[in-house]
């Protein structure tokens, strides 16, 4: 039964206790409670605090997840459950009858104007383990007869406390544990329910009654969290008596359950520290963060400045730290080099991310990483930054030492921070570096040039990555921007991109490849003259990109001259040099943002080879005329490029099967070297193990800078003394470019690297008994214990030698016995090998016919085979071909 509004419950209740009141004085004893619960409208007929507490001071007014009906249920539920069977209560209604546990008393039988009605709770009452009402429970109703609009509300629990006696913690702040006592009050009325004590984003701030010694600005909030209650508190102690800590959140969440509520302990949402214990000094906090710790520390041991950062992640478990020592003064190492700082970071549970790495570059705040300048300001930058750059991993752990090394006198103006972190058990290796050149003085630098580099070596992968960026450069007063990436990789996606300042606007640069930015310098900046200039250049496998701009203002843009110029090149080297070039330039006078004059010009130059082409378009703006004039012209062809004299490739694939070098004796399966072998007395070539291999067809058009008069294939093959033995195909990674006659935007747009067959892997056929066999003496060295050595030199039979080995010191070694316990089976791939169709151009749905090619180079080939409408169709990885 939902408990009606406070005009409503006032004329309940008075209704009931007119016709109640002339019929009490008569009832017996034991009919006297039912008869007043009838009146006062409890629904269970039970005159009992927690169903004087339902009708009584629920309002229906308040929303269901508001603090109040919580509370108040928290409060029914403990008084149903109390251990006494009958806790002690009262309810009164001035002039007109009195009730406890045990009898109802009337006073009188007639109702005055405004009707008192009081209900007390005086027993402790022990809301759930951790928090309590210690001094009872009072609740008044006034319900005026004449105007019931008027009706009030007043409740007031003394001596609400929290205690939490178990938290470590906690034990170390205040001896015996926390434990806050204070007062709650509510007043409801016609303009709505009002909480006693101040409001915050924690809650209810309750007045205190008592704490414990020792806490300095206690305070304790009350709030409803998802249908429960939350008791927070926040206060300031000493910790040990060497630090003064403030604690802010710790307290208790209490959430509703099956038939009553569940206790859980709030740990401290935010912890701060400070120290100061003979020449240490400094401070530092922990708070909470999206399920994790996150903390700073920066204390001062007088020559020396210690920052540490953490991150605590309870689950899954894990943890981050990063400590720098600076030293004031800076460590002379000699030849004016100084060490300035030293750090470290541990990391476990953690791994390294290598997009994130690459992005906190481009942002310009690796310094959060490498000695941060201003820690305690920038602390929650820098730990969401290591959070990013290290993020959780389970079964990773990230490892590394930094330094700082200056250079110059009589400060160091030359600045270099370097780290390096291994990530295991992968073996990633990530680079950090910072460098500073700072002229005239670190303090007031005429010339502040800042290089931030960051890398990733993956030799299991074969990866290689590089980012670095300019942020934080300036030249006088001017800033100055750019960056540099590098990426290179082997294997089935290999590639080589070198990108400084970014790329041609037609190359599409590969899938999570940071584009830099641009290189820009600014000749002049003054408010009335701005001369910028902004490049790039760029290296792919098959192309030389570069690129600049130009670009000058002169007054305002609204009134002034402005203009530009600009060019983007891809360079070509084979079968010849060739240029292909963008030029472009503006002109443009402005007066009170209304252009009067303009020019501009797009040229597009293509040569030397087969022959000059030059095309573009110039045009012309004066007043309300406009002018352009398109050319496009050709000289000095040739025709065909010439190209060197073709290669022989016979010849010097003959010189490659002759040289020794060419061959690589490679081991069985599952076997490792146990000896050396050396080649002495044996006839120039390369050594083989007894069972082991030799490892010495897409037709290729050209080899090296010449081309090949037509598509030509070679086959080698090779015959044992006793047979032809077996061969299996090994592949490497090409540069297509290099082998395959590409246009320029092919060379944009296609894959630089791909895997095709390199050699062959031999594996001999069984040895004959007949074979020829050389026997090698086993030599040792003798030592004779005891009695008179032999004069002639004592040698050992063969048998003997055999049995000795196992007692040997190789036998008996650590290694030898461990090799087959911890020898682990090769496991199969995992990753499908890469795939290229045909698919139309406009549906992407594959070409009916056509089958998947390991290479883009064999699926470029099976569409040149296609008749009919190929123009229809091209060449995409398998994974985009529509079903």
């Amino acid at each position: 039964m939902a408990a009606a509004p406070l005009p409503q419950l006032a004329t309940d209740i008075r209704d009931g206790l007119v016709l109640l009141l002339p019929d009490l004085p008569g009832l017996p004893a034991t009919e006297r409670p039912k008869r007043l619960a009838q009146a006062l409208g409890l629904p269970t007929d039970a005159l009992t605090p927690e169903a004087l507490l339902a009708r009584l001071a629920v309002p229906s007014g308040a929303a269901p997840g508001d603090l109040w009906p919580v509370l108040v249920d928290l409060m029914r539920t403990a008084a149903r459950g109390a251990t006494r069977a009958a806790p002690n209560w009262s309810l009164a209604i001035a002039n007109v009858l009195r009730a406890g546990p045990t009898e109802v008393q009337a006073l009188g039988t007639t109702l005055p104007p405004v009707l008192n009605v009081t209900f007390r709770l005086s027993d402790a009452l022990d809301l759930v383990p951790g928090f309590a009402v210690r001094d009872g429970i009072s609740l008044v109703l006034a319900l005026p007869t004449a105007a019931p609009d008027d009706s009030t509300l007043a409740f007031r629990a003394d001596g609400m406390e929290l205690a939490l006696v178990d938290h470590e913690l906690l034990k170390l702040l205040a001896p015996g544990g926390l434990s806050l006592k204070g007062s709650l009050g509510v007043h409801l009325d016609r303009n709505g329910l009002r909480l006693d004590g101040g409001s915050n984003g924690k809650g209810i701030a309750l007045p205190l009654d008592r704490a414990p010694a020792g806490l300095r600005a206690p305070s304790l909030y009350l709030a409803a969290r998802d249908g429960g209650l939350q008791l927070t508190s926040s206060f300031r102690a000493s910790l040990l008596g060497v630090a003064d800590a403030t604690v802010d959140g710790v307290g208790l969440e209490i959430r509703p359950t099956a038939g009553g509520y569940t206790p859980s302990v709030v740990p401290p949402k935010g912890l701060g520290l400070t120290l100061a214990l003979g020449p240490a000094k400094g401070g530092g906090f922990l708070g909470e963060h999206d399920g994790q710790y996150r903390g700073a520390l920066s204390l001062s041991l007088g020559l020396v400045e210690v920052k540490a950062f953490g991150i605590l992640q309870p689950r899954p478990p894990s943890v981050l730290v990063a400590l720098s020592a600076e030293f004031t003064p800076a460590i002379e190492l000699g030849l004016a080099f100084t060490l300035n700082a030293v750090g470290g970071l541990v990391g476990i549970g953690r791994a390294l991310d290598r997009a994130g790495l690459a992005a906190v570059v481009q942002s310009g705040h690796l310094e959060d990483l490498l000695f941060p300048a201003d820690a305690a300001a920038a602390a929650p930058r820098i730990l969401t930054t290591m959070g990013t750059v290290f993020p959780a991993r389970a079964g990773s752990s990230v490892v590394g030492p930094m330094f700082r090394v200056g250079w110059g006198r009589p400060v160091s103006f030359v600045t270099a921070d370097v780290g390096v972190v291994l990530e295991l058990p992968s073996g990633v290796v990530g680079i950090l570096g910072r460098l500073r050149i700072a002229l005239p003085a670190p303090q007031a630098p005429v010339i502040d040039l800042r290089a931030s580099v960051a890398g990733v070596v993956d030799a299991a992968n074969g990866l290689v990555e590089i980012n670095a960026n300019l942020a934080g450069s300036r030249l006088l007063t001017s800033s100055v921007e750019g960056g540099l990436a590098l990426r290179a990789k082997s294997g089935q996606d290999a590639t080589f991109i070198l990108s400084a300042g970014g790329f041609h606007p037609r190359y599409t640069p590969p899938a999570g490849f940071p584009t830099p930015k641009r290189l820009t310098i600014p000749i002049a900046d003054s408010p009335f003259l701005k001369v910028v200039f902004s490049g790039y250049f760029a290296l792919t496998p098959g192309t030389v990109q570069a690129g600049a701009e130009l670009s000058a203002v002169i007054g305002t843009r609204s009134t002034g001259v402005s203009g530009r110029l600009s060019f983007d090149a891809l360079v070509r080297w084979e079968p010849s040099f060739g240029v292909m070039l963008d030029l472009g330039g503006s002109f443009a006078l402005r007066v009170a943002g209304a252009t009067l004059c303009s020019v501009g010009l797009r040229v597009h130059v293509d040569g030397p080879t087969p022959c000059w082409h030059i095309a573009g378009r110039a045009s012309v703006s004066f007043l309300f005329f406009d002018v352009s004039f398109p050319f496009d012209e050709h000289w000095n062809c040739t025709g065909q490029a010439v190209a060197p004299p073709p290669p022989d490739v016979c010849r010097a694939l003959e010189q490659a099967l002759d040289n020794p070098r060419s061959w690589e004796p490679v081991l069985p399966d599952g076997v490792r070297t146990m000896v050396s072998l050396r080649a002495e007395g044996v006839a120039a070539g390369r050594l083989l193990h007894p069972l082991g291999r030799l490892r010495f067809g897409i037709e290729v058009v050209r080899f090296g800078p010449g081309r090949l008069p037509k598509p030509t294939t070679f086959d080698v093959a090779v015959t044992f003394p006793s047979g032809a033995g077996t061969a299996q195909p090994v592949t490497e990674d090409f540069a297509r470019a290099d082998f395959f006659d590409l246009t320029d935007d092919q060379k944009l747009t296609q894959p630089a690297f791909e895997r095709f067959r390199s050699g062959a892997e031999l594996t001999p056929p069984p040895t004959a008994g007949s074979a020829t066999r050389t026997t090698v003496p086993v030599e040792y060295e003798t030592k004779w214990l005891g009695g008179t050595a032999p004069a002639a030199p004592w040698q050992i039979s063969d048998a003997a030698f055999q049995a000795a080995l196992p007692h040997g010191a190789v036998g008996r070694s650590l290694v030898h016995e461990l090799s087959a316990r911890y020898a682990t089976p090769l496991r199969k791939p995992v990753l499908k090998e890469r795939l290229f169709a045909i698919a139309s151009r406009d549906t992407l749905k594959a070409h009916t016919g056509s089958l998947s090619k390991n290479t883009f180079t064999e699926a470029a080939a099976q569409l040149r085979t296609v008749t009919g409408r190929s123009g229809l169709l091209q060449v995409v990885p398998a994974y985009e071909v529509r079903p």
